[in-house]
Order: structure tokens, then sequence, then C-alpha cells
């Protein structure tokens, strides 16, 4: 009899029939491609079974998107590959907090939001590459020493709509000031040995031949690029980023996928000196206009 009482006791308690699988999760994108994020959704859905549902486009179009809350289903997670969409959707309120112990201890203060509204995933640093044999340039600790005389008919810059570029000049303008700023660009604009370039591939290509001496880029191209690397003392840069949708529709599931994300990367962590000193990485965003209207005065392209 006592058996009989326990497994009736045991069935009430267990769940009846297979369980219906958890609510996916929809993320809006604001990138066009990126493999190693879809392989990590694959992951996560073979350790939770959670769907994973990506809707990709330009980041002014899926931020617009998320702000507007016209479109369904709503994001339940946004994600940029710059802070600057990011902060938008925040400062717009499209965007919730995300109270978690994991997150704060993985993610720097100067990587994250301060009402923890969005997270850094990844930091895209900028460096400086050379194809100068002959010039000592271990005193080339800044991309504002890439002002100097010395660089005239050396310098090579990719276009100031990328924002790798706009990132740099945006933590100058907070670090020295929208004038002193505007002269060192002013300056890298003397220097350049050819326009700038629309892309990172070609700027290689033109330091690999001799073309340029010098050149600003972000860290990830230069790795691997065969080139001479050189990291200026402060790591100036842009983040990837990720956080909850203010209409998400499952927001538990949301939450849940941002820190097991966060736990795979480890790309935040930068032995040098980092903005954490002076600020937090939002100044990209809250300069991104001055920076944009200073390299139209300085005639960079």
């Amino acid at each position: 009899m006592k058996r009989l009482i326990i497994l009736l006791m045991l069935a009430a308690c267990s769940p009846q029939g297979p369980q219906p699988p958890a609510d996916p999760v929809v993320v809006y994108a604001a990138f066009t491609d990126d493999s190693a994020i879809t392989a990590a959704f694959d992951r996560y859905k073979e350790e939770t079974g959670v769907l994973v549902i990506v809707r990709r486009g330009p980041a002014d179009r899926i931020v617009g998107d998320l702000i507007d809350n016209d479109v369904s289903p709503p994001a339940d997670i946004l994600m940029t590959d710059s802070v600057v969409p990011a902060w938008l959707a925040a400062e717009e309120s499209a965007l919730r907090p995300l109270v978690s112990a994991t997150l704060r201890d993985r993610v720097p203060a100067w990587a994250r939001d301060a009402d923890d509204l969005w997270f850094g995933t990844r930091f895209h640093a900028a460096a400086i590459v050379h194809n100068m044999p002959d010039t000592d340039l271990s005193g080339v600790q800044s991309f504002a020493a890439l002002a100097e005389q010395r660089f005239a008919g050396a310098l090579c810059l990719t276009s100031s709509g990328l924002a790798i570029n706009r990132a740099i000049i945006a933590i100058m303008i907070n670090d020295l000031g929208v004038r002193p700023t505007e002269l060192i660009v002013r300056d890298w604009v003397k220097n350049l040995a050819a326009p700038p370039f629309e892309n990172e591939a070609r700027l290689v290509e033109a330091v690999q031949a001799g073309t340029c001496g010098v050149a600003i880029i972000s860290e990830a191209a230069a790795i691997g690029s065969g080139l001479e690397l050189q990291q200026p003392v402060t790591a100036y840069g842009d983040v990837a980023t990720i956080g909850v949708g203010r209409h998400a529709r499952n927001p538990e599931g949301a939450s849940a996928l941002v820190e097991w994300l966060i736990t795979q990367v480890d790309t935040l962590q930068i032995d040098r000196d980092t903005p954490a000193e002076r600020h937090n990485v939002s100044v990209v965003a809250r300069n991104f206009d001055d920076a944009i209207r200073l390299a139209e005065r300085a005639r960079y392209p």
C-alpha cells in the first residue's frame, strides 16, 4: 500500500507526457553576416534545445524596427557590431535592463551600459601597421603621432565612414577636445600617400606593396597580414554588443542566451591601458555625430 501511495505521489509530481519545446529566442542582428555567431547559436540549440531565430539587416533598419516595435515577432535580443546602434536603442528606451552577476563579473565596466541595458561581447581594437624597415617606430605610441611631419607621403587610411575610424576620432574628441583632434586629423590628411581606401583589404595590399609606409587599421585585419604591428599604449576601438529588447516576448530565454554567449567569449580582456582608465566606450556613440562632422571639416572622406 505504501508503495502504491509513493508511486501515485511521484506520478502526480512528474510531468505528464513529453514536455513542449522551450520557446524560441528571436535575435535582431544589426549586421549582415557572422558565421561565428551562427555556429554559436547551433551549439546553443544542441545544448539546450532552444531554437534561435535570427533576423539580420543594416543597423539603421534593425534598430529602427526595434525602436518602433512594428515588426513581428519583436526582438528578444539585439546584437550589434558597434556600440553606436546599441547606445541609440538604449537612449530610445528600446532595451530593458539585464541584472546579472555573471555578466557584471565577465564584462568590464568600460564595456557595458551603466544601467545594464547592453553588454560588450567583442572589442574591435585599432592598430598601426607599417612597412618601413629603415624607420624606428618604437616611439609611435598613439594615433596622434601619425600627424607628425616625418610621415608625410607615407600614411594611408581607410574611409572615415568605417566604424573603426569614427571610433578613433570620437575617443580622441573625448580625450583631447574637438579642436586639437581636428588639427590631428587635418595633418593625417596632409600626410596621405594615397586617397583613403574603401576597405581594409585594399589598404593591407597597398602597405604590403610599399605604396604606404604606415597605416591605421583594425587589429583583426592586421593579424595575419604579415605586416609589422604597432599597438598604441592606449587601446582605442569599438565594441560589439548584446542586449534584451524592451518588448521581448521571451525575456527569460533571452537572458539565458545572453549569459551563455558572454561565457563563450574572452576577447574583452586587454593587457594594455584600456578605455576603463578614462571613460566608458559609450563615448564612441555620444561623440559619433561630432566625429562625422569633424572628418568632413578636415576633408577626410
